[in-house]
């Protein structure tokens, strides 16, 4: 059940795809499956772990993750947060000492990061989610792309291929993958990055909401998408219950909060440190499920 990607989806558009709980999918690019054997998610809120990594074709087992968030859903007030965390995060791996976040996929996949992050935030993690990066590509080309607001221009050609101007507009497929990969364009680099990442769920949610508004068919035709590259591993009454949660968040009330960190360097690697004001994000989110 482990495939891996670099990308980016928010739990609406992973919700989505819960719902498309008959029959069989053509394709088992994307994946969603439980973090732990059961579902006991902590009263009233349910928290998925999204994650993508650096494999540039297919899904190896041995990859290293580029999009790390954690999305929580406040189930009884409807708000939620999105926590993101920089892949250069200096911290520790269980049975495999202090290193770079990214590498808990390439060790052990999406169990061991999920192992990580609940260790250092103490929250329970419920889903993982990943997808590739040639099914993400179909996915939003088959939707039609995604509205998104840039304040600056985004220039990185001999990087992600990011060639975008300032302004309102909707990204195609190739426009949005650039877009998620690319940090060279921000003085900010990588923290900056994974907050753009962030961004994007948000504005994805923000389609689904508005299509399933104007046409409750819209909400079938996601679903039609999503189950062409989609592969589950949690009950068809998980996957409606999260279906129909997903029609009550806004994204005005999802908050999208990256980790504070320094810049610093371990030997000749640069890495980012976590500041310990982090604690207080964690215990907020942990209680709350919002930020």
């Amino acid at each position: 059940m482990i495939k891996r990607s670099l990308a980016l989806v928010l739990v609406i558009a992973a919700i989505a795809m819960f719902t498309s709980f008959t029959g069989t999918p053509d394709a088992s690019e994307l994946l969603v499956g439980r973090v732990h054997d059961s579902f006991q998610p902590t009263s009233g809120k349910v928290f998925v772990l999204v994650i993508g990594n650096d494999a540039r074709f297919g899904n190896p087992l041995n990859s290293r993750s580029d999009a790390i968030h954690i999305v929580g859903i406040n189930t009884e007030t409807s708000q939620g947060g999105i926590l993101n965390f920089p892949r250069d995060s200096w911290v520790s791996i269980p049975g495999y000492g202090t290193a770079k976040i990214n590498e808990a996929l390439y060790h052990g996949g999406p169990e061991l990061l999920a192992r990580t992050l609940e260790n250092m935030t103490g929250i329970r993690l419920d889903y993982w989610v990943m997808v590739g990066f040639e099914d993400f590509r179909h996915i939003i080309s088959a939707l039609g792309g995604v509205k998104m607001h840039l304040p600056t221009a985004v220039y990185d050609p001999s990087g992600s291929g990011a060639r975008l101007k300032a302004g309102t507009q909707v990204l195609g497929a190739h426009q949005s993958l650039a877009y998620l990969r690319t940090r060279h364009s921000f003085g900010g680099g990588d923290v900056t990055r994974t907050t753009n990442q962030a961004s994007y769920l948000l504005a994805l949610l923000r389609k689904l909401r508005h299509e399933a508004g104007k046409s409750p068919s819209a909400l079938l035709r996601w679903i039609s998408i999503t189950r062409r590259f989609a592969r589950f591993d949690i009950s068809a009454e998980e996957m409606l219950r999260l279906g129909v949660l997903a029609t009550k968040i806004d994204p005005k009330d999802v908050g999208n909060v990256t980790v504070p960190v320094s810049l610093g360097t371990v030997g000749a690697a640069s890495v980012v440190f976590i500041s310990p004001s982090a604690s207080s994000i964690y215990e907020r989110f942990r209680t709350t499920a919002q930020l």
